[in-house]
């Protein structure tokens, strides 16, 4: 039987509060104390626990995916500790990689983060202003960074490399030129203040100290709002708030951008979360709770990124998800002067739905929330016991309709549950209602220190019927029964009133536990007990009786039939197993007992049968003897028979200087241990002995390796664990403590190759020989066996699984699916339904896989392939050779001309992309979502820079009305005042005179040539020059301003080719190397073929073959003389994939489609066949 190493966490300490993170592939982890448990979020299993931290973890983060999509890679987590530690693990080999440190300074806050080119880096932020960027494969600092004021967190912006924000409590500093090659800049700092005065300022500040003042503002939105401004002084601006109704600064809990809107801040109190708008510097929207409802706890919100959603952590263990909503609807578009042009956008987030709340006691707190990445439908939630449940949001008509052995739908996201925050439509239809769900529970370790005793041995008589089970005893009294094989936990009994002692197995499936409240008095009260692992039936069979002594140990005989509870200031007392009586109390003047054994079995008389608890059929007599040393250091030897008892010899303990506390006996050697540190071996049938001088303090404890050649014994003292070799009289092995790890409480033989130590940290862990090894491999785990994540599967299988979840048009009736056993019947029903539809089945198997690219892909080639079906239904007549080009858009102004209402109905026709995805989506659509943006930011916005930044973005989205309206609100003694005039009456006149264009165009291509590039755009826009404005932009490296302006003044021609333009010569130049962004930006254009080439040439061989299958299915692609090279190049690479993961009737597909290459490939393999 096969035990891995392996660690069981326990219960958590303050300082893990936070550290809990849902990954990528599925796998949930968090810190218990100074390890990190990693559990399987689909079996709720304890799959392993990291160990190599001496002081408690406080930051945890996993390395998101980046590999190409078919291919897989390692897991790599870091972990940082109080000590200022932070630890690189390789979860799949159950290594730490690398251990870093800079002076020992304690980590605030950390990252994993792949850049756009792959690469894997690691920002961590020291106390107390100290930001470091790590290679963490090599090790290497990269570069570090010291900033004035304390921070206590970062986040970096998911829409932009450049941007980080750094929260220091009262403030935050924004960084805009964060790099991995280069220490970024000090930033900015903006500080925050509340008023409860809603009267926007009348005038700007005229003096020094006026302009250095943080400017107090309130809004009439719900209950509270904060206002941004820039720290321009030395000092540190001070800060007031003016009534007990406002928020205190100083509880601010954390801040993270927003993952669904650009440019957004989330800030969280302990009340509220405010959502701000960067652009503006302004509070857009707030939620409050009420002054009854349970606070946030420390980082309790997670931002949707699929969806502009958001689940929150309440103090009671509640979680709370709410969905933004319009609050104001929709206002008149081109009303009057002062009217709102477009769609009002002011926002909330509604709670539609909490879990149940938890009982919160002194020991059960709530420490951390988590979501899962790839679905963002399971929220897990962690307690300070160790306790980690899991929550899936579903809809109620999900579990109503299913009956009661259907089985209910699959959701793959909160994409499919919730409509785009985009799409105009209410996100939750109105009819559907959502709720939690409890999915999963896993436990851990009680409180410690612990008790621990493995169960008897396998032997050639038990071994049908064996289970590996280890005894855990808890302070809290409780019993936890693990089986090591498989890490599962069998059992969690209550079994005692007060801490457990000891334990001692009766049987393969019973055993026996005491305890009692303090173990230093001579009397008190005690507890014994006997438990039935099977029925998990408790019985206490000994009562404790007033003013008794204290039990001191329990030793039951090899052969379970006798046992002898010895007592601290009591004679001790001999009991039947069987029927549990009391055979015999010895007298008064009995010696004082300091540690005893039962012989081995090899003495026992010849028993017929064992039944499978491990008692003797036969009704004989069964002679057992024991030995025990008193406090005088003799040696007693007594034989038990029935109930009669009998004296035998009494010598002197030879070779010990002192009282012995531990013995062990096996075969013919009988090995004691005193408080000294003195080991004696006494050779029974040779009657010689041999004396140690072990110097490691008291021996605590001494047990023989399990097995008849097994010459090993483990030695547990007060200072160190050893294995020692009984034969050779040599250490094998030596653990110190606290040195090399936690203060170890107990030791025993899991196996007998495998030891168990009790770690005073709060885990148990198993490890080999050499107690140097506390991880496995996570392959080599068996229990490993019953989930579906990919990723816990050796690379070989994770790739037949992969390859299996996506479509087989090779097999579309009867696919594959012998890798997809362990996966729940709804998701094979799902994959089923979608067989037909290739991007759909996709779009399923990513979220499967957690691979965020391939998840965004495959939702951004949903939504187009939708609209290019549409809008070629009617090109029925085009020509094949033109699918090379950009299938999006018209070829000829005519055309687009005429396909003007078509295109806009096609729009409307399909649910719009997610805002996070807005960059991707159409031009139409992305130009409403910017109206819809800068309406709010008017509406929130109270002059400065703020109200010109909307005036020129509503110039550029051509809503010239409204940015004549805010130019003319210019105060007059403002030092800007008389050129927004003069600004205002050019947009009133330039669109009445056209002679003007030539004069406009020249001083626009003067102010560009002269630095004013922002100016020269914003006159081009004016004569209708927008595709010349990009140009510029993309002239000068402004890539994303122009990307921005041909989406919102460009048609679909000139657009794509703005577009092209930015992939072409920036994404894909070797100094950028952003190919994924690339993708997706030619995605949007639908050039289809520049899609394929692109992912070839970043080798997802995969992910190109299951493209071009479902550009075939939609009848948007045909094989040309253009692209068939690259088509047949894409098919013979995924061949050679499938051909090697031993799928031949999918090799045989692709090389059939893969020209004369792939007739060759089938050739070989043809005569590979024949030959084996």
């Amino acid at each position: 039987m096969k035990i891995a190493a392996r660690v069981f966490p326990g219960t958590l300490v303050s300082q893990n509060k936070g550290a809990l993170i849902w990954g990528d592939h599925g796998l949930i982890a968090y810190a218990a104390n100074t390890t990190v448990a990693v559990v399987d979020s689909t079996t709720m299993q304890h799959v392993t626990a990291l160990h190599s931290h001496r002081s408690p973890i406080t930051k945890i983060c996993w390395a998101p995916s980046s590999i190409p999509v078919g291919d897989v890679d390692d897991l790599f987590l870091a972990s940082a500790d109080t000590s200022g530690f932070i630890i690189i693990f390789n979860v799949t080999a159950g290594k730490a990689k690398q251990k870093l440190s800079e002076s020992n300074k304690v980590v605030n806050a950390l990252e994993l983060f792949h850049t756009k080119n792959s690469e894997l880096y690691l920002l961590s932020l020291h106390q107390p202003a100290l930001l470091i960027l790590w290679n963490p494969k090599s090790g290497e600092q990269i570069w570090k960074k010291s900033f004035s004021e304390s921070l206590s967190s970062f986040s970096r912006d998911p829409f932009s490399e450049d941007c980080i924000v750094l929260n220091g409590g009262g403030f935050v500093q924004f960084v805009k030129d964060f790099s991995c090659s280069q220490a970024p800049s000090d930033g900015t700092r903006f500080f925050l203040s509340s008023n409860s005065s809603a009267e926007p300022p009348l005038s700007s500040p005229s003096s020094s100290s006026e302009k250095n003042r943080v400017t107090s503002m309130f809004f009439d939105f719900p209950r509270r709002s904060r206002l941004m401004l820039s720290d321009r002084s030395s000092s540190k601006a001070q800060i007031s708030v003016e009534d007990d109704n406002q928020l205190q600064l100083s509880n601010l809990l954390s801040v993270k951008y927003h993952c669904t809107r650009r440019n957004t801040l989330v800030l969280v109190y302990t009340q509220d979360i405010l959502i701000l708008d960067l652009d503006i510097k302004q509070t857009i929207s707030v939620v409050s709770l009420e002054r009854s409802t349970c606070p946030f706890v420390e980082f309790p919100v997670y931002p949707c990124r699929y969806r502009d959603a958001m689940y929150c952590l309440h103090d009671n263990g509640t979680v709370v998800f709410r969905i933004r909503k319009l609050i104001n609807g929709t206002a008149e578009a081109g009303g009057s002067e002062g009217s709102v042009a477009g769609k009002s956008s002011e926002f909330g987030y509604e709670s539609h739905c909490s879990s149940d709340g938890m009982r919160i006691t002194k020991s059960q707190k709530v420490y951390g929330l988590a979501v899962c990445p790839a679905t963002e439908m399971k929220a897990a939630v962690v307690t300070s016991e160790g306790k980690l449940l899991v929550w899936e949001l579903s809809p109620v008509s999900r579990h109503i309709n299913a009956g009661v052995n259907a089985v209910p739908q699959y959701i793959a996201s909160i994409s499919e549950l919730l409509n785009p925050s985009t799409s105009g439509q209410s996100m939750l239809p109105e009819e559907e209602k959502l709720s939690f769900f409890l999915t999963g529970v896993s436990n851990s370790l009680s409180q410690g220190p612990f008790v621990i005793r493995m169960c008897p041995p396998l032997t050639t008589k038990n071994f049908h019927i064996y289970q590996p089970y280890l005894a855990v005893g808890s302070v809290k009294g409780t019993i936890q029964i693990f089986d090591i094989q498989t890490g599962h936990m069998v059992r969690d009994e209550s079994v005692l009133s007060c801490q457990v002692r000891g334990i001692e197995w009766a049987s393969l499936h019973s055993l026996v536990a005491h305890g009692c409240e303090n173990l230093n008095g001579n009397t008190g009260k005690s507890e014994i007990a006997f438990v039935n692992i099977k029925t998990g039936n408790v019985t206490n069979f000994r009562p404790s009786k007033p003013d008794e002594g204290v039990v001191q140990m329990i030793r039951i005989s090899h052969m379970k039939h006798y046992m002898v509870i010895v007592f601290k200031n009591k004679p001790m007392e001999l009991w039947e197993m069987k029927t549990l009586t009391l055979l015999r109390e010895m007298p008064s003047n009995f010696p004082t007992v300091t540690s005893l054994e039962w012989s081995p079995s090899s003495f026992k008389k010849k028993l017929t049968t064992d039944d499978n608890e491990g008692y003797s059929s036969s009704h004989s007599m069964v002679k057992e003897h024991f030995v025990f040393t008193d406090n005088t250091c003799l040696l007693h030897h007594y034989t038990v028979e029935g109930s009669l008892i009998k004296d035998g010899s009494t010598i002197g303990a030879q070779g010990v200087s002192g009282t012995v506390t531990a013995m062990g006996w096996k075969n013919e050697l009988l090995c004691l241990g005193d408080v000294n540190s003195n080991i004696t071996f006494w050779n029974l049938r040779y009657k010689k002995t041999s004396n140690w001088a072990m110097g490691k303090g008291m021996v605590r404890k001494i047990r023989f390796a399990p097995g008849k050649e097994n010459s090993k014994i483990l030695m547990l003292f007060n200072e160190e664990v050893q294995v020692y070799d009984r034969v050779t009289y040599m250490t094998i092995s030596s653990l110190s403590f606290p040195k090399a790890i936690g203060r170890v409480s107990d030791a025993d033989w899991a196996a007998s190759d495998k030891i168990a130590l009790s770690i005073a940290d709060g885990y148990v862990a198993i490890t080999d020989v050499s107690m140097q090894h506390f991880m496995t491999y996570l392959h080599a785990l068996p229990e490993l066996s019953e989930s579906y994540l990919p990723c816990v599967y050796p690379a070989s299988q994770q790739l037949l699984i992969n390859y299996q979840l996506y479509p087989q048009p090779w097999s579309v009736d009867s696919p594959e699916q012998s890798q997809l056993v362990n996966f729940p019947d709804n998701i094979k029903k799902s994959l089923q339904l979608s067989a037909s539809n290739n991007t759909q089945h996709c779009l399923l198997a990513s979220h499967l896989c957690g691979n965020r690219f391939a998840i965004d892909f495959w939702t951004i080639a949903s939504h187009y392939m939708k609209v290019l079906k549409n809008r070629q239904s009617g090109n029925a007549g085009k020509n094949a050779d033109d699918s090379k080009g950009n299938l999006f858009v018209p070829s000829t102004a005519e055309e687009e001309l005429t396909k003007d209402s078509d295109s806009t109905s096609a729009h409307e026709a399909f649910a719009s992309l997610e805002s996070s995805l807005e960059i991707f989506s159409t031009n139409k659509t992305f130009k409403e979502n910017e109206l819809s943006r800068v309406t709010l930011q008017e509406l929130k916005n109270y002059g400065g820079e703020a109200r010109l930044d909307c005036a020129r973005r509503y110039i550029l989205l051509g809503e010239y009305d409204r940015a004549v309206h805010l130019l003319l609100q210019s105060e007059s003694d403002s030092s800007s005042s008389y050129t927004d005039s003069l600004r205002a009456c050019l947009l009133a006149t330039v669109r009445t005179s056209g002679a003007s264009q030539s004069t406009l165009k020249l001083v626009a291509t003067s102010l560009i040539a002269h630095g004013k590039l922002a100016e020269g755009v914003e006159l081009l826009c004016l004569i209708d020059k927008s595709l010349d404005a990009c140009r510029y932009l993309q002239s000068y490296g402004h890539w994303d301003e122009a990307v921005w302006l041909s989406k919102v003044t460009l048609p679909d021609v000139d657009s794509a080719e703005v577009i092209s333009r930015w992939i072409n010569d920036y994404l894909t130049s070797p100094s950028v190397n952003q190919k994924k962004q690339a993708v997706l930006a030619a995605l949007s254009t639908g050039d289809l073929m520049k899609v394929v080439e692109l992912l070839y040439g970043m080798q997802c061989f995969s992910l190109a073959a299951n493209f071009i299958e479902a550009c075939f299915q939609e009848g948007l692609l045909a094989v040309t003389k253009k692209n068939s090279p690259t088509i047949e190049a894409v098919y013979l690479q995924y061949g050679r994939l499938l051909n090697d993961a031993d799928m031949d009737n999918g090799a045989i597909y692709c090389w059939g489609k893969a020209g004369e290459q792939g007739k060759q490939c089938l050739v070989e393999m043809q005569l590979s066949s024949s030959s084996n």
